[in-house]
């Protein structure tokens, strides 16, 4: 049986993005079986369905540097979520990566992140590439991701599954559209605060925004439990997101059975499939007269939640465990 190392040290109470992939990859392969796992985590207590080793090494560029390098000589394979594999040792690595480091990196200097997170910018610029080349495969959460890295390295999109707990429920319609957004210039919260103004609709806004909302609800951060009763009883979810490497929102509205306008940008075409009204990025009246519709055609409304709940059930983690286990013995071999 192959030994499988998996780094999830990005793990954490009420983690978004990564944190919630590594902790369903876990989940999931610990119940495939087709592994003996070695899981490395910062807070072994949130992986219960497996005994996770402590990793106590800081900062992260020297678990990813040294650590890394360590465990990979524990383990036939080991599976991780950063592009900065360590550069010297030896060692099979998998790497599941959701966007270019580039976009992230622009991301930082755009929104003036602080002196620690632009020294780090500047080590992955310097490193990615070059311990890329390391990786028996890479992974990536988006055709769109594969594409945008393909001048560096071979890569296949593997789409995560989404957690059972995105389904649809009975709450009552607030009569509202749910927005997700952030002070995060690629959320482009400011786009879907002036199209739901343009459309008439009442805007409500969870997530770490904290600018100007004239005429909408902020809701702040939520549990994931309070996210799903947001989805539930909104009319629909409205994602102007200029750049996603892999859209968990749009899915996770559409498994919630709420209707979704959302941009037609990276990844968000390939997800949502025929399944959302899409518009051009930016476009603050496309985005308005998309709400009007959902508003006042009762069966694209209709027609669109079933659209999305058929699509949104396409991303199990079953589905996910046994694609990345073939991915795990391609690389064992290597």
């Amino acid at each position: 049986m192959i030994r499988l190392g998996i780094d999830a040290t990005s793990v954490a109470p009420e983690g978004k993005g990564i944190a919630r992939v590594q902790r369903g990859t876990v989940r999931a392969l610990a119940k495939l079986g087709r592994f003996e796992l070695v899981v490395y985590a910062r807070r072994p207590e949130e992986l219960p369905e497996v005994r996770a080793r402590r990793v106590t090494w800081r900062p992260t560029l020297a678990w990813e540097q040294l650590g890394l390098a360590r465990a990979a000589r524990e383990v036939d394979v080991l599976l991780t979520w950063t592009e900065r594999l360590p550069l010297f040792g030896s060692g099979r690595f998998v790497v599941w990566m959701f966007e270019p480091p580039t976009h992230r990196i622009e991301q930082n200097r755009q929104v003036g992140a602080r002196a620690w997170q632009r020294g780090s910018d500047a080590v992955t610029s310097l490193l990615w590439r070059r311990s890329l080349s390391r990786a028996a495969v890479v992974l990536t959460g988006s055709q769109a991701t594969a594409d945008a890295v393909r001048d560096v390295t071979p890569a296949r999109p593997l789409y995560p599954g989404l957690d059972e707990r995105f389904s649809p429920g009975t709450a009552a319609s607030g009569g509202s559209v749910l927005h997700i957004g952030s002070n995060d210039p690629r959320d482009d919260t400011t786009t879907a605060l002036a199209a739901a103004r343009a459309a008439g609709e009442r805007l409500v806004v969870v997530g770490g925004y904290a600018g100007p909302a004239e005429g909408a609800e902020l809701a702040g951060r939520v549990t994931d439990d309070e996210l799903v009763d947001h989805y539930r009883r909104a009319d629909a979810f409205l994602d102007t997101s200029l750049y996603e490497g892999f859209g968990f929102q749009v899915l996770e509205a559409m498994a919630c059975g709420t209707p979704v306008v959302a941009s037609d940008t990276t990844s968000i075409p390939e997800l949502v499939g025929d399944a959302a009204l899409l518009c051009p990025p930016g476009d603050v009246d496309a985005f308005a007269a998309a709400l009007r519709r959902l508003r006042t055609e009762a069966e694209l409304a209709d027609d669109l939640r079933r659209r999305g709940l058929a699509r949104a059930a396409e991303f199990t983690w079953e589905r996910t465990a046994e694609q990345l286990a073939d991915a795990v013995e391609e690389a064992a071999r290597a």
